[in-house]
């Protein structure tokens, strides 16, 4: 049986999806079991990292843990250290967290640093233990799409970085591997797409796809700040998100085969995500 955390989230839905397409026993926990649509032959269970008296109900019966932790404050991996206590007690053998590729290039921003410690806590555990680092999510289009739907415009921030986008399903591919296969305890993967992607080729991607010129604008960080000052989206979730982007224009573009090489199917294309998500460009 596999409990996976995140269980709503990009990856972990996905994930959810391929296990009992597979037959896989598999338990989903999230906080808010009454509006979850699993597959059925899912189970769901109510469960909160921030609440350790909902985890031994969630880990009872579990051998595998897919962790994703909603967040890190300044207090550090606080869930994590939650988990890897409750698992123990439970008889789990095998965590497989999900990190961000910032730890694999000695990333030093909230975000990062974050991800870092958290790995640090799963590898002490004791307990068997597998890590991946996937790059930018596709989805981070998500981020454009109103302003492409209303003007065919995508406005970015000067110094954003040439990307080796993924799809959030390759990530649940790889997971899926390593939760049900042997040979990965003790490893840690980085995980890219299979190109990358400047700015303005994701907006010509997305442009394609529509049949219409999708222009790329180049905003200074102060514009940017103040556009998303003006729309309440500031504060520190904010600068840490801008402070990971400017440090990833050094590594983000570098592409690993780690998606090919444990799954045997090359990455799904930029392309790809943008087809299945089309409508949310208008």
């Amino acid at each position: 049986m596999i409990l996976i955390t995140g269980a709503t989230g990009n990856v972990g839905s996905e994930l959810v999806a391929q296990l009992a397409a597979a037959g896989v026993a598999v338990r989903a926990m999230t906080r808010s079991p009454e509006k979850t649509d699993f597959p059925a032959g899912v189970e769901v269970v109510f469960g909160d990292f921030d609440k350790p008296e909902t985890l031994p109900a969630a880990l009872d019966g579990i051998d595998h843990v897919f962790v994703v932790p909603p967040g890190y404050g300044s207090e550090g991996p606080v869930q994590e250290r939650t988990l890897v206590e409750a698992a123990r007690n439970a008889g789990v053998k095998h965590l497989v967290k999900l990190s961000t590729s910032g730890v694999t290039h000695g990333a030093t921003d909230p975000l990062s640093t974050g991800h870092r410690q958290g790995e640090q806590v799963i590898q002490d555990s004791g307990l068997a233990w597998t890590i991946l680092r996937p790059g930018t999510f596709m989805v981070y289009l998500y981020g454009y799409a109103d302003t492409i739907a209303k003007e065919r415009t995508m406005y970015v921030t000067e110094g954003d970085p040439v990307s080796a986008m993924i799809h959030p399903r390759d990530i649940a591919s790889v997971a899926a591997k390593v939760l049900t296969t042997s040979g990965h305890e003790g490893q840690t993967y980085t995980l890219t797409g299979g190109e990358a992607f400047s700015p303005q080729r994701q907006g010509e991607t997305v442009g394609a796809a529509l049949s219409q010129q999708v222009k790329v604008i180049e905003r200074t960080k102060a514009q940017t700040q103040a556009e998303f000052d003006r729309l309440g989206w500031g504060g520190p979730r904010l600068e840490a998100l801008l402070e990971l982007k400017r440090q990833s224009a050094a590594w983000d573009w570098k592409i690993s085969d780690a998606v090919e090489a444990i799954t045997g199917k090359a990455p799904l294309t930029l392309r790809d995500w943008v087809n299945e998500n089309i409508h949310i460009f208008g």
